[in-house]
């Protein structure tokens, strides 16, 4: 198990995650989805 708690990311200046919290559970697929450009890798 992945399990994440209050995350916080701050891009450019701009904060484009705050206080995200999630759990994935053993054998599932995630998937990050976004128009191309809207920074997903970092």
């Amino acid at each position: 198990m992945l399990k994440l708690e209050s995350v916080k990311k701050v891009y450019d200046g701009k904060t484009v995650l705050d206080n995200i919290s999630f759990e994935i559970e053993k054998g599932e697929i995630v998937s990050i989805l976004g128009p191309s450009g809207c920074g997903k890798t970092i």
